[in-house]
Formats: C-alpha cells, sequence, structure tokens
C-alpha cells in the first residue's frame, strides 16, 4: 500500500535540508466476532471475541437483543465480551458494533444457555399389590435446554421390593418420577398424588 514514512530532502551549495512526512490511509471499520454461536450451561463462563479495525481505530460497542449493554468489568480491553457465570437471562443475540470516522460495520454472535435443572428427592411408601413398600427412594430432575427447544427428563427409584411384582416395578419406576418431575417443572404439583394406594411425601 502507499502507506508509510517519506522523506523529502533538497540540496544545494549551500547545504541539505529534509523533511520526514507520515502518509495514514483512513478506513471504514471491519469487525468479527467469534465464536458465532455459544450454548452452555447455566453458571459457566463465556467469552465473545470482537476483532475490529480501521483507520482511525474504531470504538467498540456490544448490544444484546437490540439494545446497548451498559459498560463494565464484562467488556475487556481488548473489546472481549465476559460473562463470568452465565445464567438463563444471557440468553440472546450479541452484536458488536465498531464505528469511526467513516463509518460502522456489526458482527454478531447467539448465545444460548441451558437453564438450571430442577431437582427433587423424595420418599414413595404405602402398599401396592397388597405389599407394603417401606420406604423407596425417589430422585428426579428436568432440565430445559432453550438452544433446542427440548426438555429433559432424568429419574431413578431405587428400594422396591422385589415381591411388587415385575410389571408394577416397571411402572412404578417409570411414571412415578416422569410425572412428578414434570408436575414440578410445571409448578401443579401438589402435597403429594395416589398410586395404587401409595402416597409421595
Amino acid at each position: 500500500t502507499d502507506a508509510g514514512h517519506y522523506r523529502c530532502v533538497v540540496e544545494n551549495d549551500a547545504g541539505t535540508a529534509a523533511k520526514v512526512v507520515t502518509l495514514a490511509l483512513q478506513s471504514a471499520p471491519v469487525v468479527a466476532v467469534t465464536p458465532r454461536a455459544v450454548a452452555v450451561r447455566a453458571g459457566q463462563r463465556v467469552l465473545l471475541h470482537c476483532a475490529a479495525s480501521g483507520e482511525p481505530t474504531p470504538s467498540v460497542e456490544w448490544w444484546r437483543d437490540g439494545e446497548p449493554l451498559p459498560e463494565g468489568p464484562h467488556v475487556l480491553p481488548n473489546a472481549t465480551l465476559l460473562l463470568a457465570a452465565a445464567t438463563r437471562r444471557d440468553t440472546g443475540n450479541y452484536s458488536c458494533l465498531a464505528r469511526n470516522t467513516l463509518g460502522s460495520a456489526v458482527a454478531h454472535a447467539s448465545l444460548a444457555v441451558q437453564g438450571e435443572p430442577h431437582r427433587v428427592r423424595g420418599s414413595l411408601v404405602g402398599i401396592i399389590n397388597t405389599y407394603e413398600l417401606s420406604v423407596t427412594t425417589l430422585d428426579a430432575g428436568v432440565l430445559d435446554d432453550p438452544h433446542s427447544g427440548t426438555t429433559a427428563v432424568r429419574s431413578s427409584i431405587g428400594s422396591i421390593p422385589p415381591a411388587v411384582g415385575p410389571l408394577m416395578r416397571v411402572l412404578v419406576a417409570i411414571i412415578a418420577p416422569v410425572y412428578w418431575s414434570l408436575a414440578h417443572a410445571g409448578g401443579d404439583a401438589q402435597s403429594g398424588f395416589l398410586l395404587t394406594r401409595g402416597t409421595f411425601q
């Protein structure tokens, strides 16, 4: 390019004189954000790197869902956006906007934060198929994934007496945790529910 330092020298019988000038070519900003799509679990750290170039050196500003982010310690000196512990509220579309006297440029990235799991633990007591359950432990959880729009239900049940019967063992192990997990996540759970004379506490 033509940008650089130029030296002009003149001479005559009386001597020599020189002058150095610097030529800088101005340019509009160019900006890029990496990574362009991020999916993390709640509590994880997120770094969105914004690389901007141009002459004069452009200023950089971060936006989320069309609104400017307040300045603070989450924007590092190199224009990287830092979320030390992401929450579901941080989910959205982020934009890095670079400006100088010749114009502006913007680059985008998306962030999806998986919600905190709803976890519950309890016991199933009562009588099933005329056999007393004693204390059967129930561990269930629900995890929302906003990136894919799905909900994962994970559950386990233990200490089921063998005398309850193979079929009822399967039904209790599947129905009870799934039902209670979904009811808990939807806010519809009551103090307990009945399952063939068994009660959840």
